[in-house]
């Protein structure tokens, strides 16, 4: 069975026969260039010493059934966030880091937004945060197309060794996004004084996020599209204004992308159990969550399990501090209790750590054979 074939089955929920029909997927960014011996600073400079050291990494641990096709650098500057770089004011071979700052002068920002419109509005904040900020919008615009023309080249790249790029387009809901530019602190208390405000903006941007995302989705014939919602979780926000404010515009996406032939595949970083309920009121197998750990993977396939599937979840510390033989007797139980029963996808919880383990992820990949 193809590594297709597999996806195409998990998504639709069905079971497999064996364990080497489940597919694995662990998320590697940074970690190839630890075993091929390619500096972070050369990876997030050339794209193509990217492709190289993921090429040497599937060598050494086997080639996955799924992988994201998106280089260190362009997933960098997807976040639109402030960043230290390696090779810039990090060492050469340290991980990237991001810096969160409040960008909003006060609650007339959000007015602004909605003068400006939300996609004006993301290229002037991509502009600001870049080091040293940009003048001209089109170095921006020019930067987007850089940006899909490396992902292109990566599936295509990843395809031909038969591994499948997890997803064809993403979208970030603007919820998750405001929370980033203004920083967690003052957006939680922006949501409890002037919601209004808020909701004004959420509600006005989400159908020019969803236009876009599906025109993104239509361009590369693709079937599965990434959600990055980032500050949904109940990590920062309580099961109440997830109903109140996060749900309706997240459903209303997933809702959209499903009508437009696509899986929502949501990054489920932090404990979203307490949010999992919601989904169940969505179309069956329309969302794909991959979680990180910190959501109980068992108890979250007791409620949606049968009716969407996930990825998940070895922990980034046991794949840099346990032993093969945790990571095994760990992925043993996932296959045994979560994945036979169809709708799992094995792999990392979040992507594999800069500092984990070769023979770690090796077991991780050797627990479908």
């Amino acid at each position: 069975m193809t590594s297709a074939e597999k996806l195409d089955r998990m998504f639709r929920l069905e079971k497999p026969r064996d364990r080497t029909e489940i597919p694995v997927f662990p998320h590697i960014i940074t970690w190839c260039g630890k075993v091929a011996g390619i500096t972070q600073a050369e990876m997030m400079a050339d794209h193509r010493k990217w492709l190289q050291a993921m090429e040497k990494c599937f060598e050494a641990i086997g080639k996955p059934d799924a992988t994201m096709p998106l280089p260190p650098a362009d997933t960098v500057f997807s976040m639109g966030l402030l960043a230290r770089l390696p090779g810039r004011e990090l060492g050469d071979d340290e991980l990237y880091q991001f810096i969160e700052k409040d960008w909003f002068s006060g609650e007339d920002e959000y007015d602004r937004i909605l003068e400006t419109g939300w996609q004006n509005y993301t290229i002037m904040h991509q502009c600001r945060v870049q080091q040293p900020p940009v003048t001209n919008p089109q170095e921006i615009f020019a930067r987007f197309g850089e940006v899909g023309a490396h992902g292109a080249e990566a599936a295509m790249f990843f395809l031909q060794r038969g591994v499948e790029p997890i997803t064809h387009a993403s979208a970030a809901p603007v919820f998750d996004t405001l929370s980033l530019m203004h920083s967690l602190e003052p957006f939680l208390m922006d949501l409890v004084l002037i919601p209004g405000k808020v909701m004004d903006v959420v509600n006005a941007a989400t159908p020019s996020v969803i236009e876009q995302a599906v025109g993104m989705l239509r361009q590369a014939h693709g079937t599965r599209i990434a959600i990055w919602a980032m500050r949904s979780s109940a990590t920062f926000i309580s099961p109440a204004m997830f109903e109140e404010y996060a749900w309706p515009p997240l459903k209303k996406m997933i809702e959209a992308f499903w009508a437009a032939g696509a899986v929502s595949v949501i990054h489920c970083d932090a404990n979203w159990l307490p949010m999992l309920g919601y989904f169940l009121e969505l179309p069956k197998g329309s969302v794909h969550f991959e979680l990180d750990g910190a959501t109980d993977i068992f108890k979250a396939y007791d409620i949606v399990g049968g009716w969407h599937s996930m990825r998940g979840d070895v922990p980034a510390a046991m794949l840099a501090y346990g032993t093969p033989d945790e990571v095994s007797e760990y992925c043993e139980k996932l296959v045994t209790q979560l994945g036979m029963k169809g709708g799992f996808m094995l792999g990392s919880g979040c992507e594999v750590p800069l500092n984990a383990k070769l023979e770690n992820v090796k077991a991780l990949m050797n627990a479908v054979k």
